[in-house]
């Protein structure tokens, strides 16, 4: 009698087992089943979902590829708020207020109030960029703005305002110690400096054309109307016979070759020239590898120091033509009483 109890019992749990394998493994083949099954759910743009098995697919014949005469380059719409990509319209007489540093670490609102036109320091002294720049592969030496000044010079270029970023262009004493291959140096390879312990950018090299050129097109992008260049000049404030560039250079000529692939850099971005007040009759126009004739073509604008050694003789050498009006543009501390153009400088 115990023996018949206990062959009973032990069916039945035989039995359970048997059962819990079963689901085990349709639990097991419906995971995998799932798995598979993933890579053939297709999202409709609706957002509804469909199974889309590879046998139940039509096949479909690749359409000819058009020759080279017919292909189309297509070209995503465009924001409607973004400044289009364009040749600059006329030039109008300018009247610009240089902001404070200050304008970029909180909001710039208040010094836009009353302003026709701003010039925002987008490129320091040192090499330094006021502001986050995107610039793939930029050097680790060359400090930049926290992220919320990305936001500050939006309300700038999102203005009424006419928008300039002043540049410091091939003076830099950050850019070449990460690439010193972009720099003037010594025979020997090592950093040229001037009398002043900075170190420049050689015009020559196609580094430092890339970068000009990159900070051009992210300035476009950005959404400033213009560029204004300063010491964008070979130095005259040292030895530069030291250095390892030819007597024999041109130095006119590479400078007008490189102003050129800024502008195709970024076609729609007025490009200009700040001077600084020391050059003059002496021959260090000449020098720096800035002719009258490039000043007078190569650049939209021309700002310079009023009544400095640079207004003089600039006033003297320009041809007649030039619109000294809307082209030359006096800085200073305080606005002019007369007319024509002008930058207030901080």
């Amino acid at each position: 009698m115990a023996t018949k109890g206990y062959n009973s019992y032990s069916g039945r749990k035989n039995g359970k087992k048997i059962a819990l394998v079963v689901v085990l493994l349709l639990i097991l083949l419906g995971a995998v089943a799932y798995l598979l099954a993933q890579q053939y759910v297709v999202y409709d743009d609706d957002g509804s979902i469909r199974l889309e098995l590879p046998f139940l697919r039509k096949k479909e014949t690749p359409a000819p590829l058009p020759s080279s005469d017919e292909v189309n380059i297509h070209r995503d719409e465009e924001d409607p708020d973004a400044k289009p990509s364009q040749t600059p319209a006329p030039l109008a007489e300018l009247h610009a207020y240089e902001l404070p540093d200050r304008a970029l670490s909180g909001d710039p609102g208040p010094f836009l109030a009353n302003q026709s036109a701003v010039v925002v320091h987008c490129k320091r002294f040192d090499g330094s960029l006021a502001y986050a720049s995107s610039i793939p592969s930029l050097p680790d030496s060359v400090q930049r703005g926290g992220a919320e000044t990305l936001s500050h010079l939006k309300t700038i270029t999102d203005s009424d305002c006419y928008t300039v970023a002043r540049v410091t262009s091939l003076c830099d004493n950050a850019f070449p110690l990460g690439r010193p291959e972009s720099a003037i140096r010594y025979p020997d390879g090592q950093l040229w400096y001037d009398n002043y312990s900075r170190t420049w950018l050689d015009p020559s090299q196609e580094s430092t054309a890339e970068y000009l050129c990159a900070l051009a097109r992210e300035c476009e992008a950005l959404g400033f109307d213009e560029i204004l260049l300063e010491h964008f000049r070979y130095p005259i404030e040292g030895k530069l016979g030291l250095s390892s560039l030819p007597d024999t250079l041109d130095r006119g000529a590479v400078l007008g070759q490189l102003i050129e692939k800024i502008h195709k850099a970024a076609p729609s971005l007025r490009v200009s020239i700040l001077l600084p007040a020391s050059l003059g009759d002496d021959g260090s126009f000449a020098a720096s590898g800035l002719p009258v004739q490039i000043l007078s073509q190569s650049f939209d604008r021309i700002y310079v120091p009023r009544e400095s050694a640079a207004h003089n003789w600039l006033t003297r050498v320009l041809p007649a033509e030039y619109d000294r009006t809307t082209r030359l543009v006096l800085t200073d501390f305080s606005a002019p009483t007369q007319g024509g153009s002008y930058l207030v400088c901080q």
